[in-house]
């Protein structure tokens, strides 16, 4: 319910950035810079997620392979800022960078932010976005299909990767009945 819900927030927001692309220039870099210094708890809360789904699912890591050690960023296109993600099980780390520097990494992804969604949900075909031209892989590509497989193979969701609180449950509604056996 969470993921659609993001899913269709991010194409709300992939298609303003097609329509507003982010500014080139001075002014953009500097802007890019302030925006990643911004989301700097972002990083942390995604950082602290990785490590807590490396504690509770170690398998996922172990099918990483050598591509454990791999610096991924991961550019949803037209932000100024891309995601430099290292999946090293609980050393793991996602920072974020602004887009337009050149970063050390192993593997570059660039496609639109709702696609990069969808694919993390897996509820849309990376090989088709590839071959599509929708989405594009520079550099190992063998790092970016072992974390494509292990993340496949463990059935993880967006909410599994995301730190997003657990909704609470709600009281009944007064117009329902209580569940059976419960006080209301």
């Amino acid at each position: 319910m969470m993921s659609e819900f993001l899913a269709r927030h991010a194409r709300t927001v992939s298609r303003g950035i097609a329509a507003n692309p982010w500014p080139g220039g001075p002014v953009g870099r500097g802007a890019a810079r302030a925006a990643c210094l911004a989301l700097q708890p972002a990083a942390l809360m995604l950082t602290a997620s990785l490590r807590r789904l490396a504690r509770q699912r170690p398998e996922v890591f172990d099918r990483l392979g050598p591509a454990r050690q791999a610096r991924i960023l991961i550019c949803p296109a037209g932000l100024p800022m891309a995601f430099l993600v290292s999946p090293d099980g609980a050393r793991g780390s996602v920072s974020l960078v602004p887009a337009s520097a050149p970063v050390a990494c192993e593997a570059r992804i660039e496609a639109p932010l709702d696609l990069l969604l969808q694919l993390m949900q897996g509820s849309e075909d990376g090989d088709a976005a590839f071959f599509a031209a929708e989405l594009w892989i520079e550099g190992e590509t063998a790092s970016v299909l072992s974390l494509r497989n292990a993340i496949e193979e463990a059935e993880l969701t967006l909410a599994d990767l995301l730190p997003l609180p657990a909704l609470p449950s709600l009281p009944p509604a007064p117009w329902r009945p209580a569940v059976p056996g419960s006080r209301s």
